[in-house]
């Protein structure tokens, strides 16, 4: 983890017509109606974001150079998100009271990622919490089914922390789903964001908002899914409307065993293969009609280790030869879908200095395989500690995944 000191930004996001009825179309951060007395959804998004989505599919099928490709986006519509939670989880126990109590959660065993985040956030969670002061806004990016910032959700309700939890999804249905989970904490407060990461970018931005101290917080390792000179400044984005007092928790897989971080994307039952291929199915219908049998297509994965680094990326691949809106794709060509970069070390600490942050204090995972770091950072400077420092750091709490022993 990190400390940071980004500036201050404001900007404002458009509005939209909900299309819930129970979905408000406020900006700010004090919502008009709930959806039930747990919780609400804000719908934060702009105009156009399926235009533009479509346009991107059918640009990515074109490229001026290198291969085909599909957008990520396409992977997490409501279908997709709930086979992922299939790849995470064979069993989701609901989200819990905060009195001694455990999330039971059983996961693939080739998916190590999502153990080893619940563990050290298990481990951890009470130190992170004290860091996070009352009346903050958690915000999550990407919330998926909320499974591991539950933990720390209940940590700060145990500590009669003042809470408003935001989690933003671009899948309206799937912040439905899960947010009807959540029991009604004494303290803490949950919220949906119904956007992409753009929106939730912007809804920040605004005054309402950006008056009240924040925590964002970005699970799953999902900053692997940029390209290594677009995650630094992904991260530098949310930075900057932060305030001094500000936080950011971020997750990071450094794991370097090939075959581990092959398999945990190749699964034996072939569920990760059948999220990707959900893709598809997704693309019809951005695109408004059926140009991908998933008949026809098969999912390749591959573990790389090369001048860029270690990722997995994936793949499709027609079985014949297939013309897509007058683009021919060949039998056996190779169409990226994802990439999931790894970091070493020195990676993270590189993705971090240009981000403008720098590494914090240390939580880890029980077999410290896995480590939050927490430092001091003034617009990049170090700094020893908070005390003599003129405003307070920004506490940029990052999740660095130390290399798995050779054995793993």
């Amino acid at each position: 983890m990190a400390i940071l000191i980004p500036s201050i930004s404001n900007g404002a996001v458009e509005d939209v017509s909900s299309v819930s009825p129970h979905v408000t179309k406020v900006t700010g951060a004090s919502p008009k109606s709930h959806h039930n007395s747990n919780f609400n959804i804000i719908d934060i998004r702009h105009d156009g974001a399926e235009i533009e989505l479509k346009d991107e599919i059918l640009a990515s099928l074109r490229p001026k150079s290198g291969l085909k490709s599909l957008p990520t986006l396409l992977l997490y519509d409501e279908r997709g998100l709930q086979i992922y939670e299939e790849v995470g989880i064979c069993l989701l126990g609901a989200f819990i009271n905060h009195v001694n109590l455990w999330i039971q959660i059983t996961y693939l065993s080739e998916y190590y990622l999502t153990n080893a985040e619940i563990d050290v956030l298990e481990r951890s969670a009470e130190s992170i919490a004290a860091n996070i002061p009352s009346n903050s806004m958690v915000v999550e990016l990407g919330s998926g089914n909320l499974r591991k910032v539950s933990i720390l959700l209940r940590a700060l309700d145990a500590a009669g922390k003042s809470v408003d939890y935001y989690a933003l999804d671009l899948s309206l249905k799937e912040l439905e789903r899960t947010l009807e989970q959540v029991p009604e904490f004494r303290y803490v407060k949950c919220h949906g964001l119904h956007g992409t990461y753009d929106d939730g970018l912007a809804w920040l931005k605004l005054p309402e908002n950006s008056s009240r101290p924040k925590c964002v917080v970005s699970m799953g390792s999902s900053i692997g899914n940029f390209q290594r000179h677009d995650a630094s400044a992904f991260l530098k984005s949310f930075a900057e409307v932060l305030s001094p007092s500000d936080m950011f928790l971020i997750a990071i897989d450094a794991t370097s065993n090939p075959e581990k971080i092959y398999h945990a994307y190749n699964d034996k039952k072939g569920v990760t293969h059948k999220f990707v291929l959900n893709g598809l199915i997704q693309a019809n219908k951005i695109l408004g009609e059926n140009v991908f049998d998933i008949a026809d297509w098969t999912v390749i994965g591959e573990y790389v280790y090369d001048m860029q680094g270690g990722r997995h990326q994936a793949f499709y691949s027609p079985t014949r030869d297939i013309v897509i809106k007058d683009v021919l794709v060949k039998a056996g060509e190779r169409v990226k879908i994802e990439v999931s970069l790894k970091y070493s070390q020195e990676e993270t600490a590189k993705l971090v200095k240009d981000a403008g942050m720098t590494e914090a204090q240390k939580w880890s995972a029980s077999t410290d395989e896995y480590n939050i770091k927490h430092h001091g950072n003034v617009h990049g400077l170090m700094i020893t500690e908070t005390i003599g420092v003129g405003c307070l750091p920004i506490v940029h709490l990052w999740r660095m995944l130390i290399h798995f022993l050779s054995w793993d």
